[in-house]
């Protein structure tokens, strides 16, 4: 359940990241820098996102050792 979990946040995370980077390039290209800093930060809250669910999922997916006690 989990690991779908973490699959949804990177589904929803990666049109978030895409549209910010083509705003940051238009406003660059049109010169309109106002609010290119909350764009950026917006961009850069989507990629961490992307990037710890892609690490979380990995984690959860690989077995871990199973201690057997004495």
């Amino acid at each position: 359940m989990r690991i779908q979990a973490y699959r949804l946040f990177e589904i929803v995370a990666w049109p978030a990241a895409v549209w910010c980077a083509v705003e940051v390039a238009l406003r660059l290209a049109t010169g309109e820098l106002a609010g290119v800093t909350a764009t950026l930060l917006t961009g850069a809250c989507a990629a961490l996102t992307i990037v710890a669910s892609r690490a979380r999922s990995k984690d959860i997916a690989t077995p871990q050792a199973v201690r057997i006690r004495d």
